[in-house]
């Protein structure tokens, strides 16, 4: 389903052989490798939610906070923000006793971290390793410097931000929040920058050698931006499209599609399965905690 307008697209130039051969040619190593990897990515963006434990102070033990955020991240990945990640997240927070406006809060903060941590690691690699793309992008070095430059601007102004308003708050939409203090800043940069850094060394592990870390970098957190615009569930197309229209001269097609399909596997589906099961085990949970409470005596 993920590589069906590729299939359409572009079904007579992709070589099927090649692309079986090359999911064959992966050894244990490597994918125990992207496997470590996907999992360092997913408990720092699990951790998203425990830092703003400490800002939206609420009692929800620590394990719980990440079990949430781990199922709602991966559901969010697959399905979709507005399709699945939201609602789990309200659900399940709300089953442990915290309220909307909390939860909101809790959410408003991740989707923070996880973009100026985002902001800060793209725009490093456009400074100091700008991808060689092709002619047809009518973008050269100077000008992929000059948008990180841009980038590393705008995490700038942020702390700047932080570090002159932090504790003044504002209501928006009837939700309270407050401004981040600068440790609280610096800690969402290290959360964020982990998980993304994690995330595209998995997908450049299972990428042909040919392949540099900052263009496998790149790829992936262009494919991640054109999944926010494009809000497809499980980034359908998007991530094996930008990958192509950035590596698709570096490599054959067959050999970046089976590393892509490799990575679906690692960082997407598996993760899947183990966040339903996850959700499962919070459910039963909550239900025996809620009757407990309410049993007399």
């Amino acid at each position: 389903m993920a590589v069906a307008w590729i299939v359409i697209d572009r079904g007579s130039e992709l070589d099927w052989k090649e692309i079986t051969t090359s999911l064959l040619r992966y050894d244990a190593l490597t994918i125990a490798g992207a496997f470590g990897l996907a999992l360092i990515g997913y408990v720092a963006c699990s951790a998203y939610d425990l830092l703003s434990k400490h800002y939206v102070h609420h009692d929800i033990p620590a394990p719980t906070v990440m079990s949430i955020a781990f199922v709602s991240y991966a559901v969010n990945l697959n399905v979709g923000a507005l399709l699945g990640g939201l609602g789990f997240r309200y659900r399940l927070y709300s089953r442990y006793g915290l309220e909307t406006a909390r939860t909101t809060q809790i959410i408003g903060l991740s989707v923070l971290t996880n973009w100026v941590g985002f902001i800060l690691l793209a725009g490093l690699v456009l400074l100091i390793a700008p991808p060689k793309l092709r002619d047809s992008w009518h973008m050269g070095s100077a000008a992929l410097q000059g948008l990180g430059l841009l980038m590393l601007g705008i995490v700038a102004a942020y702390l700047v931000f932080c570090a002159s308003f932090h504790g003044r708050s504002r209501e928006i939409r009837g939700v309270h929040f407050e401004c981040p203090t600068l440790p609280y800043a610096g800690a969402q940069l290290a959360l964020s920058s982990v998980n993304w850094l994690a995330a595209s060394a998995a997908v450049y592990l299972l990428l042909p050698r040919e392949v540099a870390f900052s263009q496998a970098m790149i790829a992936f957190m262009a494919s991640g931006l054109g999944g926010l615009i494009v809000r497809l569930p499980a980034g359908i197309g998007v991530l094996e499209g930008t990958f192509l229209a950035i590596l698709g001269g570096t490599i054959g097609h067959g050999r970046l599609l089976a590393a892509l399909l490799a990575f679906r596997a690692v960082y997407y589906i598996a993760p899947l399965i183990a966040a339903l099961l996850l959700h499962f085990w919070l459910e039963i949970r909550a239900k025996r905690s809620a009757a407990a409470a309410a049993a007399p005596g």
